[in-house]
């Protein structure tokens, strides 16, 4: 039974990167404390492993659609490397319940951002450097302490920031989150031990292949009305995670 949920939730994390370019982790770090009782150091840790597959086979496949610029992605996620490396010293300093009640206010935050924030395209004006180095450094401080790609961070500021074209800096994004979850992933060594290896190979299996077969569906569907949904979804979780981990 437990696999054939983590089949499911691995699918759900896959279609939502595929579909929206943002979000994976926000629904498999609580998925992996809910459903294989994973610790929040766990969870993270193999969040960047599932997320970062994901999204690396989402990105391959919008290879050639112009929707995908790989230098911008990796450049985003090289500036964010300082963040990165901080945010994972902070997870061996902050007690685990901790991070999962900051994990629930960052899924409220992300849920008000897809539901309320509208994304427009950029000007002419030259990219603010300044802007950009704090935006990757905060996406990588968030990477490295709860185990997310930053997705729902990394697309607004790609457009407005560094004037990727909206339709591009989805594909994108795809890029900077894979860098930042392999790099998640090898700081957090000392972890390694904790994740259960054959239920987050499957896990990620699901993920990567939902991600390849619905990237290519997501420019004939109503982004807006998908972001709307998923941040529900993410507001009923994000409960969820925060009643659990405080009582």
């Amino acid at each position: 039974m437990t696999l054939v949920l983590g089949l499911l939730l691995g699918a759900i994390v896959g279609s939502v990167l595929g579909l929206i370019g943002a979000g994976g982790a926000i629904l498999a770090v609580p998925g992996l404390v809910a459903v294989l009782g994973l610790s929040a150091t766990a969870a993270t840790t193999s969040s960047t492993i599932i997320v970062g597959s994901a999204a690396l086979a989402g990105a391959l496949r919008r290879r050639g659609t112009g929707t995908l610029n790989v230098k911008v992605g990796l450049t985003f996620s090289a500036l964010g490397i300082l963040g990165t490396f901080f945010g994972t010293l902070l997870l061996t300093i902050i007690p685990e319940n901790v991070v999962l009640v900051l994990f629930a206010l960052l899924m409220f935050g992300a849920a008000y951002g897809m539901c309320c924030y509208k994304v427009r395209e950029a000007n002419t004006d030259k990219p603010k450097w300044s802007a950009v180095i704090i935006a990757a450094t905060g996406v990588g401080v968030l990477t490295g302490l709860l185990g997310v790609g930053g997705g729902f961070l990394i697309v607004p500021a790609l457009v407005l920031l560094l004037k990727v074209p909206a339709k591009v800096a989805a594909g994108t994004s795809l890029v900077a989150i894979s860098a930042n979850s392999l790099l998640a992933f090898l700081l957090r060594n000392e972890f390694w031990p904790e994740i259960p290896i054959t239920e987050i190979a499957i896990f990620t299996f699901s993920a990567i292949i939902a991600s390849t077969l619905l990237t290519p569906v997501a420019a004939r569907l109503n982004a807006k009305v998908m972001q709307r949904t998923f941040s529900v979804i993410i507001v009923l979780v994000a409960l969820y995670t925060l009643v659990t981990s405080v009582i």
